[in-house]
Formats: C-alpha cells, structure tokens, sequence
C-alpha cells in the first residue's frame, strides 16, 4: 500500500477514535465523572453547563485529552464508546508517534548510505527530466542517489516514496556531491533546469573525481543537459580540449536531440527510382522541429545529386522564414526550405489548405512529423494529417506524433488504424520515457560504435605514420566525439542508400563483403555526410572539397574507410545483407523470376524490394511466389486505390492479392510512380 493511503486510513481511524469519544461523553452527560483521576475538562464544564455549542466543545475537548491516558474507564460504568475510544485514541497516537520515528530513521539512514553506495547513479535536480531519469533507472533495477536544492520538493517526496535516497542541498557545493557518494558513483545525470547550473556542476563532479579517485570505482559518466542551442554548439565548436577526462567522460544532451535522433532511426527509405521520395513536412516549427529539420539535413536521406527539400507548416512561418536561415545559415543553403503560414492544429482549415497545397507540389514524401505543445493536440492533429495524406493516395507516407507522456495512448490510437496492411503509418516518438531511458540517454550502444569508428581511424592513421590522429576517446575534442556518434547514427540509413540493409541483434553475424560499386558509393555518401557536418558546425570553414575535386588519394582513404565498415557492424552484432529490387512489371516481369531463382541461391541471404504492378494478374502470381523469402519489402502501384484498402471485401477474397497486401510496405498510384522503362 501506498504511503499515501496508509496515511489516509490513519487519519480515518484518528476520526473514528475521536468520534467515538465525542459520543460517549455526550451520552455520559456534562456531570459524568465515572472513576476518572482527573479530567480539567469538567472545570470548564461547571461554569458553562447547558450552552449546546459549549457542551459540543467539551466532549470534542475531552474525546481528544483521553490521549494523556488520565482517564480510565470501566465496563458497567462508562458508556461503552468511552471504554474503546480511551484505547483507540492513544494507540493511534503512539503509532502515528512511531511511524514518524521509524519514518525519519530510515530516511536519514538511507541519507547515511549514500555515502557509501557504489556503482550508482547521482541524479543532480528533480524536476520533471530528472524524475524521469530516476523512474527509468529503478526500472532497470539501478541503484540511484538525487540531490535536491529543495528536500521537501514534489520530486524529493516521489524519490522518497520509492525509496530513493535524497541528499538536500546544492549540487556545486562538494560535500553534497560527497554526501551522494559521487566518488564510487558509475554515473551522474545533471538537470537542474538551468544550463549555467548544469555546466558548473558537472565541472565540479570531474574536479572531485580526478582530485581522489576511489579505488576500483572505474571511469565516470557524467551527462549535463543543454537546452540552449547556441551554448551548445559554442560548447562543442570552441577549443581543442575535451570536456571530460581519462577518468569522468563529461557530455551534453537535451531531449530535442534525443527526439530528433529517435525519428531519423525509424526512418526508412522506399525503393528508387519508383518510389523515390526526397521530402520531408515538419508541422509546427518549435524546439523539438527544429532539431528534426537539422537532423535530416545532417544525414541528407536522398540519392546523391538529389536535392532535399523540407516543408514547414507553422502559424509563425514568416517569422521562422526569416529567423531559421539567419541562425542556420548553411542548413537553409543545403536543403530547399519551404514555408507555409497555417495554425497547426484539429479541425484547422488553414493545415487542410496547406498540406493539400503542398502535396501538390512535392511529389513523394519520406514522412511527416508534428511535435506540438500537448501531447492530445498533437496526437489529434496527427490523426487529421493521417487522414489528409490518405485522401491524397499517400498511404506509405509514415506521420511521426511527438507525445511528451502518453505514449500508451499512441500506441492504443494506432492500434485502430483502419489500414493496418500497410505497416508504421502512424508512429510515437520522442516521449520523455523513451528519450531518457538507459540506453539513449546513456547511449552504451551508440558510444561503442563511435568508439569503434574511431579505433578504425586511428589505427589506419598508424598505418600512414600520422601521428597527430593518433589521439585516444577520452582525449578527442566535444566535437570529434559528437561527429563520430553522428556518423553512428546515419551510417544504417547511409547503407540503406548505398544498396545494403542492416539487421540488428544477430547472435554470430557473418562479415559482407562490400562489391566496389557499394563502396564507392558509400564513400561518396559518407564524404557528403561529413562536409554537411563541417559546413553546420563551421560555417567559416570553406576549404571543404566535392567529391570530384577530391584527390584520388583522398578518395582510397574514403574507400577503405567504407569497406570497413562491414567488420566494425559484425563486431557489434549488425549484419549486412545486399539489397536486391525485382520488378514484376513491364518489360522486366519476364526476368522477374529469374531474378528469384537467383537470389534463393545466394548464400548473402539478400534483401529483396518487390515492385509489383497490382492491375497485372500474371505480376501479382508472380510476385505472390517470392513471399517465403526472409528479408523482404513489397511495395504496390495501380491506376486506382485498391478495393481492399477502401473497406470493400471482393466476393470470394483474391487467393493471390490478399498475401501481397498484407505484406505491403507501401502503395501509390501508378501516375505518381517513376517506372523504368
């Protein structure tokens, strides 16, 4: 039971005692002594007998004085509810006593142990991030410690409650941190709310741990939260020092950051050149959009030579047409950013207008996302863009809902789609649950392919006696470290565009051999990759070369770099497979099942894209055949929506069409479809 109500049942029985007292001494009358030593109450009475207010007053006075344990009363000769009540109101009153003892003994003692605890977790601030990073922690079973300016706040009586140790005070000040055991702690979580605060803090923890390392504590993991964006990249683009050290790995997060990477590793792409699709609609131009905007520039999920486009639906569109490009001057320069002015909410007639206004302009789309304000408002107005998109034939085209909290909710509205064939059209993201859980938050996975990408580099560094990049993790400015978890992140989504899918959690993943046209093209993928990083970090810097002034030097160093990557995703449990597309249309269906036969004999266990024209019979039995394969996407094109996917059931249901349906990824109009010819 909660101690919530466990107090509430101790104040009911607290009422229920004193009631019964109240009544036995009016039943007793103002004149009733029984055998009581003493009771003052009865002076009282004699000067102000028959005044029914006063008359209340003493038995309410009396019922509460049988607490001092002077009166003693005995059956036959009291009323019984004074017999109870001369019990029941002072063991109410010892107990509340003793639990109030019990209750600050074992705070303070779970105080005292702080101290001492090991491979723990520090959490400094207890607002609503740190609250959560603390419920995410309990829920993987790690032990925690907070620290709180405010010992009696919401967030230190929630961390109380759950047994979570306290520790009052502010977090710069070192016998605090001292008193969280943050010496012997494995990790330490900054959320203040200010990023002043956080910096300082985080400062003063690598300050104590290097001062005095505790024995066998192992390396420090400290993360601060950054929500100004501007500090941030001042932070990360200034110097050549790190900010952590060889004993406390110092870095900074912000949930917008963590959000935006979640949606750009849901992100998959369709197949080219038929379902080719190159733009991305951001609905509401807040915080967390933003960062999704830079984030998709940054990986740049289009063919090379292809230009990115990005709609933003926003009431402040005008604002943010003038405002974006000025504070992000080569992101604007990179992508084509359209805006559109229009109130981004249910029911709005001015969304309706412009996103109808601009699917007619943007051909495909790779998704839409909407993180507004509240999580209803956003959900709702995901829904009514879900809606739109399908009344325009883009049924494919994923929604990504940004939801703060109700995640369950998301997850209870997608259950309801009505075109549950075509899989991931409404998607929950971003949600402080998940934005702050252990492994994003932390980022082991993430970390340990940066780290790997680098040990790559310096080792190929070795190889071309290049001493100055011969430079270890921890000792790498903000800045290398924040590019290589970068390169972590694109690198699945760059290998989907260079033809090869990876598959995650494989147990002995076998090593892909990589042919030349998949290297070369990952090369010139990763290439661009980077000089995008460098030109939205640095904008100053402009001695960044294309890939075709690049020498061919430069070029191999690219290359071996990208055939290594198979052996570094191995080593991590990702195995590749190549990605195959099999079009069962036109001129190509003859050869199609050629193209099967060859495929279920390569031992690379390929990845296969079907294409399939679904006003063909002879495609679609075709097609139907190569549904046994393991790795597999369908994708479907006609002159007109398909009668199954508007609700009408065909009398008796087509044997071959429904399996292809229900395994469709996505289908279009065979207009909007770039056939080769």
């Amino acid at each position: 039971m909660s101690q919530r109500w466990e107090k509430l049942l101790l104040v009911a029985f607290a009422v229920a005692a004193i009631g019964l007292g109240f009544w036995g001494y009016a039943r007793a009358g103002s004149d009733f002594t029984g055998d009581q030593i003493f009771n003052p109450a009865h002076v009282y009475v004699h000067f102000h007998d028959g005044h029914p207010g006063l008359e209340a007053a003493r038995c309410l006075f009396s019922a509460v004085g049988l607490i001092r344990l002077y009166d003693l009363f005995q059956p036959g000769k009291a009323p019984w509810q004074l017999i109870v009540a001369q019990i029941a109101v002072p063991g109410i009153a010892l107990f509340s006593a003793a639990q109030l003892f019990l209750l600050g003994v074992r705070k303070n003692l779970r105080k005292a142990m702080a101290r001492h605890k090991a491979r723990h977790t520090v959490i400094c601030g207890l607002g609503a991030i740190g609250l959560q990073v603390v419920e995410n922690l309990r829920g993987a079973r790690q032990r925690v410690v907070a620290v709180d300016l405010v010992g009696d706040s919401a967030g230190a009586a929630t961390c109380e409650s759950s047994g979570v140790p306290v520790v009052q005070g502010d977090a710069k000040n070192r016998q605090v941190l001292v008193a969280a055991g943050i010496r012997r702690a494995q990790t330490a979580v900054v959320c203040t709310g200010s990023d002043s605060e956080n910096i300082a803090i985080a400062m003063q923890i690598k300050a104590l741990k290097m001062e005095r390392p505790a024995h066998n504590a192992g390396k420090l993991q400290v993360l601060a939260e950054m929500r100004n964006d501007w500090l941030h990249k001042r932070l990360m683009a200034s110097g050549r020092s790190a900010l952590g050290s060889a004993q406390v790995d110092v870095r900074l997060f912000n949930t917008f950051t963590n959000a935006a990477r979640m949606l750009i590793r849901q992100l998959h792409l369709p197949p080219a050149p038929e379902f080719e699709a190159r733009t991305f609609i951001v609905a509401g131009f807040g915080a967390y959009s933003r960062e999704i905007a830079l984030h998709l520039v940054r990986l740049y999920p289009v063919a090379p030579g292809a230009r990115l486009k990005i709609l933003v639906i926003d009431e402040h569109a005008d604002e943010a047409r003038a405002s974006f490009p000025a504070e992000n001057p080569a992101a604007a320069e990179l992508a084509d950013f359209e805006f559109i002015a229009a109130k981004v909410e249910p029911g709005s007639t001015e969304m309706q207008r412009a996103v109808s206004a601009g699917l007619a302009t943007c051909g495909p789309l790779l998704g839409v996302a909407l993180a507004l304000n509240e999580d209803e408002m956003s959900l709702c107005a995901a829904l009514e863009m879900r809606s739109l998109l399908d009344r325009s034939g883009h049924l494919h085209t994923p929604v990504y809902a940004r939801l703060q909290h109700y995640k369950q909710l998301g997850d209870l509205v997608r259950s309801t789609e009505s075109l549950a064939a075509i899989s991931d059209r409404l998607q929950i993201f971003g949600t402080l649950e998940e934005t702050l859980n252990r492994e994003v938050l932390f980022g082991s996975a993430l970390d340990r392919f940066a780290q790997a990408l680098h040990e790559d580099y310096r080792r190929r560094a070795r190889d071309v006696v290049n001493p100055v990049a011969d430079v270890e993790w921890h000792q790498l400015p903000e800045l290398m470290k924040l590019s290589n978890r970068w390169r972590a992140d694109h690198t699945p989504l760059l290998m989907e565009l260079a033809g090869v899918r990876p598959v995650n959690g494989v147990k002995a993943p076998a090593v892909y051999a990589l042919g030349s046209e998949e290297i070369e093209r990952l090369a010139q993928l990763e290439h661009r990759r980077y000089t995008i990083e460098r030109r939205i970090v640095a904008e100053h810097d402009a001695h960044i070369n294309a890939w075709e002034s690049l020498s061919e030097q430069e070029k191999d160093w690219n290359r071996r770099e990208s055939a290594r990557l198979p052996a570094i995703m191995a080593g991590l449990g990702v195995e590749l497979h190549p990605q195959r597309t099999v079009r069962f249309y036109g001129r190509h269906l003859p050869a199609a099942s050629e193209d099967l036969k060859a495929i279920a004999a390569n031992s690379g266990r390929p990845y296969v894209d079907l294409i399939v024209d679904f006003d063909d019979a002879d495609a679609v039995s075709a097609a139907s055949r190569a549904l046994a394969l393991p790795f597999l996407s369908v994708w479907l094109f006609s002159r007109e929506k398909p009668v199954e996917l508007l609700g009408k059931r065909t009398q008796p249901p087509d044997a071959l069409r429904a399996p292809l349906l229900q395994r469709a990824n996505g289908w279009a109009l065979r207009s909007r479809v770039a056939l080769v010819e």
